[in-house]
Order: structure tokens, then sequence, then C-alpha cells
């Protein structure tokens, strides 16, 4: 049986992430998902500055718009607009980022493969074996990169720290070219609405912490109509889990990591998920290169390299809290000139978080 340095479980961008820089550094990686790509998947498809510069290679052949403005909404037809001189965001279609990026995965070396149901996941002291419905595959170290419901968290840890939030969305057909990106506190509780705008179409969903809010299909239609009117045809509804909780946990195994969903290292402030995925994934792949060049230990490394992820998701769980408690009083600070320009630096480029967060109760508390 071949002895994988890594099997990576998940094809999408933590999956991607850990197999590109597995495969770069010249180790064997086998990256498996249940899904034939491309793939319907529910995500605005978004990436801030920070993703874009943390990705390995330039992804402008699937973007579809830059953003430098973001408008903020609350109740009462209330908006604020946030510019910006630089780029703040841009925007894909998931289905085609996640066709590229394993594109590009797969040119760098990794081996892709669909699989059903894993069946069973056992750690060893010098590997881990992954049994699948026809096959068993053998590896130095496993990634768990399978999202938010993920078989490898669920077969080798036990989750009490793990927390979901949902989110549903839908496309609608139009000249998106000069719309404006939205986020919309007024429609959910602990959550907003979006509206993404990709050239083409916009697309425009409903997401929230909250677990006694209902999203379905006729929330968002009726959100959607509200906006665009009676008459718009929207088409493509999907809805999605996003993990988070990633603050909270520890690993307790050597040889077997989650990134992305499936540690989750979703921002429940924002709900952005790629960017965690990402640095999720690539310190995974760091930290097993180190294991097997060095021979240093590959937990104690992932931890190290995931600890100022992990202290701003803490951060973010916090300012979620206070924020959708009373997103009025929030929606109001942001009104002032040195709250937006906060908001555009730690959203677009992810610097000191801790520093906002100290900033936005000033404000907060003068309000």
């Amino acid at each position: 049986m071949k002895i994988w340095d890594t099997i990576v479980v998940g094809a999408g961008p933590a999956g991607c992430a850990c197999a590109y820089d597995l495969a770069a550094a010249g180790k064997s990686v086998v990256l498996l998902d249940k899904a034939e790509f491309p793939r319907m998947k529910a995500c605005a498809g978004g990436l801030t500055m920070k993703t874009v510069r943390a990705l390995r290679y330039s992804i402008d052949p699937v973007v579809r718009q830059r953003i430098d403005c973001i408008v903020l909404e609350e109740k009462n037809s209330s908006r604020v607009s946030v510019h910006s001189r630089k780029s703040i965001c841009v925007m894909t279609v998931r289905a085609e980022l996640d066709v590229y990026c394993l594109a590009k995965t797969i040119a760098a070396g990794a081996v892709f493969q669909r699989i059903g149901r894993i069946e069973n996941i056992r750690e060893e002291e010098d590997g881990v074996t992954v049994t699948m419905q026809q096959e068993v595959m053998r590896g130095r170290y496993l990634v768990g990169a399978d999202g938010a419901h993920s078989q490898v968290r669920s077969m080798t840890d036990d989750s009490g720290w793990f927390r979901k939030a949902f989110a549903i969305e839908a496309n609608l057909p139009r000249n998106a070219d000069e719309e404006d990106l939205v986020f919309d506190f007024a429609p959910v509780t602990s959550g907003y609405g979006w509206v993404f705008p990709k050239c083409d179409h916009v697309n425009i969903g409903l997401y929230t912490l909250d677990p006694n809010e209902k999203l379905n299909r006729g929330r968002l239609s009726a959100y959607i109509a509200t906006r665009f009117g009676n008459g718009a045809a929207s088409e493509k509804f999907v809805g999605q889990y996003a993990g988070f909780g990633a603050a909270q946990h520890r690993t307790r195994h050597k040889r077997i990591f989650l990134a992305g969903d499936a540690g989750g290292f979703v921002d429940p402030l924002s709900g952005e998920g790629i960017y965690g995925a990402v640095i999720s994934g690539q310190a995974a792949a760091s930290s097993i290169c180190a294991a097997l060049d060095k021979k240093v230990t590959a937990k104690e490394t992932f931890l190290d390299l995931t600890e100022k992820l992990r202290q701003n998701l803490h951060l973010a769980e916090h300012a979620a809290a206070s924020f959708y408690a009373n997103p009025q009083r929030g929606f109001r600070a942001m009104k002032t000139p040195l709250l937006r320009g906060a908001i555009i630096k730690n959203y677009a480029d992810g610097l000191d978080l801790a520093g906002f967060i100290q900033k936005t109760r000033r404000i907060l508390s003068r309000t």
C-alpha cells in the first residue's frame, strides 16, 4: 500500500491551500472529495485583499469585479457608505474559484481523487489509516478540510467546541457593474443580508448566528422582492452551514488536523470563511513539512502557526455578541469616520483586531 505524506479530505479553499503547499514542497499528497467539480457551493464568493495576498497564485482569471466601496444598512433605510482608495475585496463565483484553485493544486503535483463515504479513521504512532467504501488509504498525516459537516472531525474529535452559523443565497441576473456591495443588518437577527455584485448578476443572501432564526427560500425570496421588486427572477437558491469555534479548540491529535470550516475557522462577526480556510490550510501544510523535514512536532507547530488567527477569531466572537445584541447602537458607531476607516482596514487587510475592538468599545461608550 502506498503511504502518502499527507491525505487531505476536502478540495475547497482550505484543502487546496494545504495540498498546494505540500505538493510545492515536494511532498506526496492526495486530495480527496466526494464532489465532482465544478460544484454548486453556497458562498458569497467575496475574497478580501488579505485573502488574495495569502494565496500562492493570482486569481485574476476568475475575478468578476473589484470592490472599493461597501454600503452598510440598518433599519429605517439608514445607510453608511465606506470608501477606500484601494480595493477592499474581489468578487468571484465560488464554483469557478474552486475549479481554478483545484487545477492549480493538481498542476503543483497533488493527486485528486473522488471518494464515497469515509467509514473509519485510525491514528497510529507513525501514520493515519483512512477506510472508505471502496478503498483503504494510509498517510503519515491527515488534514480534514471537509466543511462544516466534516466527517474527519466527527470521527476524530469530540466537537464540543464546534458551532454553526447558517446562510442561504441566490443569484439574480442583472447588469451589476454599478451595483453596491451591501451588508444589511435589518432583515435577520444576529446576522445580515448581503448583496454582492458580479458583473452579470448579483449574489444575494441572508446569514445568521442565531440557531432559532429560520432562514429558508421563502425568507430569502421576500428579501429579494423587498430590494429588487416582486418581478425579480432569482435562481440557484442554496443553503450552507459555516463552522466556527476554532478559538476554543486545541487539537489532541499528533497526526490529524482540521482546517477551514471543519476546524471552525470562520469569522462569526463577518461570516468570512475563505481567509481562515486558506491560512489554516497553509498552517497545516507548514506544520507537516516541518515535521517531515526537521523532525519537530507537527501538532505544536500547527498550534503556534494558527495562534494569531485563533486570537482574532476569539475577539471576533466577543465583537459579534456585542454588536448583534444591539445592532442599532453599533450602527450609529459605524457612522463615525474613525471607526469606518478601522472597519475597512480590518476587513480588507486583517490589521490589528485587538486595537480595532478597543477603539470600537470607546466609540460605543459615547453613543
